[in-house]
């Protein structure tokens, strides 16, 4: 049960998944608790925002551009045991890879395939990763991805061949 005499503390985090490649960003954390921990882009809920809102400020902060995202899918809401916490975790898809201009919150950055993530993982994210529902929501994703390209790529040639 809640604490009632605590506020909610609200993050959230995305895992931005390239659909040309597959990979998944991630950002190696560098002066807080976690240091030299691989991590996703994401922080804290400010009181005046919704989660999307903090997950696109956060995204735009960390990684020091605007990205156009095509979707964002939920993929985990961690709530603590007390019920003070909870984290909102998303996939968010992205035609390609890009190089992040970082904050000073991190210190180094990789695309790494949706099977083998970089170590050591912040504690959290090696938590929601080593669950076989999140594992299973991951290989869908990329799985759909995949059908979506080829989906695409059938509508093209269709094309092309009426245009013949």
């Amino acid at each position: 049960m809640a604490n009632n005499h605590l506020k909610l503390f609200k993050a959230c985090g995305a895992l931005l998944l390239s659909n040309s490649t597959k990979r998944m960003l991630f950002l190696l954390r560098d002066n807080d608790t976690h240091s030299n921990t691989w991590g996703l882009v994401g922080g804290k809920v400010e009181d005046n925002e919704t989660v999307m809102q903090a997950l696109n400020r956060e995204i735009f902060e960390e990684v020091g551009r605007q990205v156009a995202i095509n979707k964002t899918i939920p993929l985990e809401l961690f709530r603590s045991d007390d019920g003070n916490f909870e984290y909102h975790t998303f996939v968010c898809l992205i035609d390609e890879e890009f190089i992040p201009t970082l904050s000073d919150e991190h210190k180094g950055y990789c695309w790494c395939d949706v099977d083998s993530f970089p170590k050591p993982l912040h504690p959290g994210l090696f938590s929601s990763l080593s669950n076989t529902d999140i594992q299973q929501k991951l290989t869908t994703v990329k799985l759909l991805m995949s059908s979506d390209r080829l989906l695409r790529l059938a509508i093209k040639l269709t094309q092309y061949n009426s245009v013949k």
